[in-house]
């Protein structure tokens, strides 16, 4: 169509058309407005301008093309803007960096270039006091693990995405981390301290819930094992006190009975401790000032414990009062003292033990033991400490469970019954303990305000003379307890009649009760126990005298029966002396005798 000289100027025109376009348009603009580009020959030599069709063509191009870049610079623009309100206005925070490495290459600061406003929201931190700034130079002291952490990104193009929490800031984040360009890094982040607050929470309360759960269940068991050895026991210490009183002093068989009757009132004390873990201990209350019943044991405290062992006391002044058994706060203290003392072993070290009040509130007493039902306000707390091997978690977990030892086994309850003690006193527990830092012990009992009298429980008199007369009814389901019971009262002077379980109890009560001055009735029993018994006898006779004896504590049985008439509660183990000061003044007076 053009001659070859043409094609070549054509193609020389279009090549300087495009070379000025791309590097200034106003030279373009004075191309178009002053024609006459030049062209060559085969010779190379310039031969004369463009043609003015030549030219049409090119001012068409440009104009194309300009309408093509202004579509593009408008989408652009409009981009720009959509991404400007999206960073301006999301609620996630964002920032773009840029990495600084040290003289090795290696990842050491990082510098803000561009922060949204959620992200002074989520961090506080303003933006005029974080760009063109390093992290070390606005926020000293943040963790390695986040320089690390970017370098990676900002080095690799590796994306990231995890959660941490920053110790400068107080908060936990989650993060979503990826390089837009070498050595940058641009961060979305939400701040999520409240949600892992949150499910921290719930796995404590799972796992309290969990806790409590399987102490409850131990507690049960543990009860039940004591009600049932304590049977076992009766018939030992029993028939070894009746032993006693049926041979001369001089005996030989009088040591072996003595030790016999030793090692059963030793058992009968762990049935104690196992009914203290399962909170159905029987409990003097009274009011208690716990300062000075720590420094009367002062003394006795330094018995359990090692001789490289210091025993330190710190005892606040002017302390309230508290309401308590104190031969169960001393069981405590030397339960404690004596873990303390194994916690140091053979080594030197450090046992502190303090007394001081504590205003607690509802979270803290969340993070307790045995914090169930308990209200804010001011409580004593006496804390036991040692410088011992400290506990991990998973002992920590354990430590209340019965004959549970670090040291060995078969130890006995101790910690198991410093909780069964606490939840009796309506208080709590706090472990503090690490591997080679030592453990705490802290036990929180409700003070006594001013004006608030402790509720003391019913003391008994000095025991009566004892007349020895008169008829008692024996109910028990087991053979050899009916027979040591028969001759303990026989040997106190009364006359026995038996029955094997509560339903032949009322029958010969409903033939024979005229001649009847008491029933002792075991508690737990086939066909028609202690319970439904006493009810049935009281059907007959309301002034019925009915004691109840069981293998369970006084106080939980006396507890079921309050208010309902009932005489007396023997707790099993019990001796000549117990049977003896328990009928005491409940047997008919000489003037009311049957003879």
């Amino acid at each position: 169509m053009f001659p070859p000289s043409r094609r070549i100027a054509l193609r020389v025109a279009l090549y300087v058309f495009l070379v000025l376009f791309i590097s200034n348009l106003g030279a373009m603009v004075d191309l178009v407005l002053h024609p006459g580009i030049p062209y060559f020959d085969e010779e190379h030599l310039v031969v004369g301008g463009i043609s003015g069709a030549t030219m049409v063509l090119l001012i068409g191009a440009l104009e194309t093309y300009l309408a093509r870049r202004r579509r593009i610079e408008a989408t652009l623009r409009e981009s720009e803007e959509r991404y400007r309100l999206l960073f301006q206005n999301t609620s996630s925070g964002f920032a773009l960096h840029e990495i600084v490495l040290d003289d090795a290459g290696k990842p050491c600061d990082y510098r803000f270039l561009d922060v949204n406003p959620a992200f002074t929201k989520l961090t506080g931190l303003k933006a005029e006091n974080l760009v063109g700034r390093t992290v070390l130079e606005a926020m000293p002291g943040t963790e390695p693990y986040w320089i690390e952490t970017y370098g990676r990104v900002a080095l690799t193009g590796e994306s990231v995405q995890f959660v941490h929490r920053s110790e400068v800031l107080g908060r936990d984040y989650e993060v979503n981390a990826y390089s837009p360009a070498p050595r940058r890094f641009a961060v979305v982040f939400h701040d999520v301290t409240d949600q892992k607050r949150a499910e921290e929470e719930n796995r404590r309360l799972e796992e309290q819930v969990r806790q409590t759960q399987k102490l409850e269940s131990l507690g049960v068991l543990a009860g039940g094992i004591a009600h049932d050895f304590n049977n076992l026991l009766m018939a030992v210490l029993g028939h070894a006190e009746l032993a006693l009183q049926h041979i001369t002093p001089k005996s030989p068989a009088r040591e072996s009975l003595a030790e016999i009757t030793t090692a059963a009132q030793r058992a009968a004390g762990l049935c104690r401790q196992m009914l203290a873990y399962a909170g159905k201990a029987s409990f003097s209350l009274e009011r208690v000032e716990l300062r000075e019943l720590v420094e009367e044991m002062a003394g006795l405290l330094q018995t359990p414990i090692s001789k490289k062992a210091i025993l330190n006391l710190n005892l606040e002044r002017e302390l309230p009062p508290i309401q308590a058994d104190p031969s169960q706060i001393r069981q405590i203290l030397m339960n404690l003292i004596i873990n303390a003392s194994e916690a140091i072993g053979d080594r030197s070290g450090v046992i502190t033990v303090s007394v001081a009040s504590t205003r607690c509130d509802e979270e803290y007493l969340r993070r307790t033991e045995l914090r169930e039902s308990l209200g804010p306000g001011l409580y004593v707390h006496l804390e036991v400490t040692d410088t011992g091997s400290g506990m991990d978690a998973e002992t920590r977990s354990r430590i209340f469970e019965p004959f549970f030892s670090t040291k060995f086994i078969g130890r006995g309850l101790g910690l198991a019954a410093v909780v069964g003690i606490v939840r009796a006193h309506k208080g709590a527990l706090k472990v503090y303990s690490e591997p080679g830092k030592g453990t705490t012990f802290k036990i929180l009992f409700p003070a006594l305000m001013e004006g608030e009298d402790a509720a003391r429980s019913p003391e008994s008199s000095a025991p009566a003379p004892l007349r020895g007369k008169g008829t008692i009814l024996l109910v028990d389901d087991e053979e050899s307890l009916i027979a040591l019971g028969s001759r303990m009262l026989e040997h106190l002077g009364f006359s026995v009649l038996t029955a094997a379980d509560g339903l032949q109890a009322v029958e010969l009560y409903r033939d024979r009760g005229k001649e009847i001055d008491l029933v002792l009735m075991d508690l737990t029993m086939p066909h028609m126990d202690g319970t439904e018994a006493f009810g049935e006898l009281r059907r007959l006779n309301p002034d019925v005298r009915v004691v109840l004896a069981s293998g369970y504590s006084h106080k939980d049985v006396a507890g079921r029966f309050a208010g309902k008439g009932l005489a007396g509660v023997l707790q099993k183990p019990y001796t000549l002396l117990n049977l003896r000061e328990t009928l005491a003044g409940l047997v008919p007076k000489p003037q009311d005798g049957k003879g």
